[in-house]
């Protein structure tokens, strides 16, 4: 069975155990999706729903399923357990400063003197910091 969105939520730190009551209970009369609750009360950016739902809930559900699924084999094959949750701030809170957008112009680069004499540097997702 896997775990409810709200739960993931609470386990972070994004939400109080109350607020997840509440959206459930509204979830229950009008039928609308949790995710849409949460954002329409104001408790959460819809970016952090989404950014959750991408990065974190799905991949965790889908290694859950697999453990599960492998335990009823005849086979007995030790499944690692899926990672734990992260503990992280929302992306609004760093992100998002208002709704008015800002530019600022970048600082030129320097002049490149041999460009085939230059290293690159590769980055993969996994070395990029959280958001």
């Amino acid at each position: 069975m896997t775990k409810p969105i709200g739960e993931y939520l609470v386990d972070a730190g994004l939400l109080e155990q109350s607020q997840v009551e509440e959206a459930l209970a509204e979830q229950r009369v009008t039928g609308r999706r949790f995710g849409d609750i949460v954002v329409s009360r104001g408790w959460l950016q819809p970016q952090t729903i989404e950014y959750w739902m991408k990065n974190v809930i799905i991949p965790h559900r889908r290694a859950t399923q697999r453990s599960q699924s492998g335990s009823g084999q005849k086979t007995q094959r030790q499944v690692p357990p899926p990672p734990p949750l992260p503990r992280v701030k929302p992306p609004e809170e760093t992100l998002i400063i208002g709704t008015e957008s800002a530019s600022i112009p970048p600082e030129p680069l320097p002049p490149v003197k041999d460009a085939h004499n230059q290293e690159t540097l590769i980055l993969e997702w996994k070395d990029l910091p959280p958001f």
